[in-house]
């Protein structure tokens, strides 16, 4: 996967600059420990019109209409229970009639129509066609996202997919990158793509890139700070990008060989865009082989965050004109603790400014200077989130996200209860595919006070994910789990065997518990590195692009 690692942004095809939260959005009313909040809605500006009802539609409702003539019955009964259908009937008695809605799915009711005879065959034909017009309209959508990837349209700069060891200078990834282009390496490496959480940043497993580096091409999703894209628009650039990026292939049978792993917010992302690239019509394109959450934000409705954060991004100011004072001082009471674990980083960080011991992940001086330029550099790259992007992406990343979720999860337990070994509605068949044949695994903090993650990973691995694997980092907060108590890439060579690419191998001490979760430095020595060989021509080569 070396064929672009030089950043690429992707638009997301809207004036993101006109593009604001909608007004009372985010408001609602808390009882007790309760919220009730109501899912945000979509700003008409700027998107694409929604696609006109498929011209097999008559067809359809013409058998509907039969079966209604010729008796009402029910094809959504299976051993005495109801079942969700797949798509709404048309015609029919509907006197004995439930109506069910998805509070999340606002207008999509599903009915439940009494009796039996030709309505099963009505059903029957409904879906066979639905399916294959279905098939047909997510085909041409692949075709367009090629065509669209391949004339490179939408560049705005605001989401950019980065490899980040390149841009750092970590000299074993530069070689290994020169000698792709001239020809001296033949066999690229699987691609792993990090989808960040709602801050849009690339820094939270930064320790984790050089290791992983040794197995995968790594590349990462990188968001400006003011990017209003919606949910829909970050999957649609993610699989553009995969689309792009694995035309040509490298890996078996020609595919592009690639394992997502996505933290917070990038866990719901990563998800759907696993979701999205299991479809049958992605066959040939893209190869998924493994999923790595690392405390997934599907749990948000039921975190601490959903209580503290939108009160804060859609609280008015007492003073307008200290209105920003007033949102600093509540982001630094109030939310940046969730963030934090129970001290462990810090005494981590003592412990290695002492240079008593070092993330495992560390081990030779070219991984130490390079941890060293990142952490002098962090000044210039943490970045302030403005109250109107935090209000935009709890609701329209975060809320949103969540709902898409659990609609999928709904839809996953209906088709589970169903009789259908091979289900024809295509959404179905990834769904399940997702389910039981994708590898994944989930990564949690001990001690996340942001998302209750040690439960979702419980819920994660029990109804959603039945080939699952799950690590729980102890004494991590939420921002820390990735952090040097995490031997990342050794343990994704026992859940995912087939990427022992390399012979290096990490070394495999046990931390001490003197040192929090850290090891022993690899030189034995009473000294760090001298931060002045950061930048030296042996720990650092700076990378000049494709020039």
């Amino acid at each position: 996967m070396m064929s672009a690692p030089m950043p690429m942004s992707v638009g997301a095809g809207a004036d993101h600059s006109a593009m604001m939260p909608p007004n009372g959005a985010a408001s609602g009313q808390s009882e007790g420990s309760s919220r009730t909040r109501r899912r945000p809605r979509r700003r008409s500006e700027g998107r694409a019109p929604r696609r006109p009802t498929s011209s097999l539609a008559p067809l359809v409702m013409a058998a509907g209409l039969m079966a209604a003539r010729s008796g009402a019955g029910s094809a959504f009964v299976h051993d005495g229970s109801a079942r969700r259908p797949r798509r709404q009937l048309l015609g029919g008695d509907f006197s004995d009639s439930h109506v069910r809605v998805n509070p999340r799915r606002r207008g999509l009711a599903t009915r439940r129509p009494s009796g039996t005879g030709a309505w099963a065959w009505g059903e029957a034909f409904q879906n066979a066609i639905g399916s294959l017009d279905r098939r047909l309209e997510i085909k041409d959508g692949v075709e367009r996202r090629r065509r669209r990837a391949a004339e490179g349209d939408g560049d705005d700069g605001r989401i950019e997919f980065v490899t980040p060891l390149l841009e750092d200078g970590y000299p074993p990834a530069v070689r290994e990158y020169e000698e792709f282009k001239m020809g001296l390496r033949r066999r690229p490496k699987p691609m792993l793509l990090y989808l960040p959480g709602f801050d849009g940043t690339v820094l939270a497993p930064f320790l984790q890139f050089p290791s992983l580096g040794e197995e995968f091409d790594v590349r990462a999703m990188n968001v400006d700070m003011e990017d209003r894209s919606t949910f829909e628009e970050l999957k649609d650039a993610v699989v553009d990008f995969l689309l792009r990026e694995c035309q040509g292939g490298g890996g078996e049978g020609g595919l592009g060989v690639v394992y997502l792993m996505g933290e917070s917010f990038g866990g719901i992302l990563a998800t759907e865009v696993a979701f999205e690239l299991n479809r049958p019509t992605y066959d040939g394109y893209v190869e998924l082989r493994g999923l790595i959450l690392v405390n997934p934000a599907t749990s948000y409705l039921r975190s601490s965050l959903y209580e503290l954060g939108p009160p804060i991004a859609n609280a008015q100011p007492l003073i307008p004109a200290l209105a920003g004072v007033q949102y600093v001082f509540s982001l630094v009471t109030s939310l940046v603790p969730l963030f934090l674990d129970r001290g462990r980083a810090m005494q981590q960080l003592i412990t290695i400014l002492s240079s008593k011991g070092l993330p495992s992940v560390v081990n030779n001086p070219q991984r130490e200077a390079y941890m060293g330029r990142v952490a002098f550099d962090l000044p210039n790259r943490l970045k302030f989130m403005p109250k109107d992007t935090l209000e935009w992406r709890l609701e329209e990343w975060l809320e949103w996200g969540n709902g898409v979720f659990e609609d999928r999860l709904g839809m996953l337990q209906s088709t589970r209860d169903s009789d259908d070994d091979e289900p024809a509605d295509i959404d179905n068949y990834a769904l399940l595919k997702v389910s039981q044949e994708l590898r994944t695994m989930i990564i949690v903090g001990e001690f996340d006070l942001t998302l209750p993650s040690l439960d979702e990973a419980n819920r994660l691995s029990s109804e959603v994910f039945r080939n699952a694997f799950v690590h729980v980092v102890p004494e991590a907060g939420h921002a820390s789990t990735c952090g040097g108590s995490l031997n990342l890439i050794k343990l994704i060579r026992e859940v995912f065997p087939e990427t022992r690419l390399s012979v290096n191998g990490l070394q495999d001490n046990a931390s001490r518990e003197e040192l929090h979760g850290l090891e022993a430095r690899y030189d034995g020595a009473l000294i760090g590195l001298n931060p002045l060989l950061y930048w030296s021509k042996d720990y650092y080569q700076r990378w000049l692009g494709n020039n």
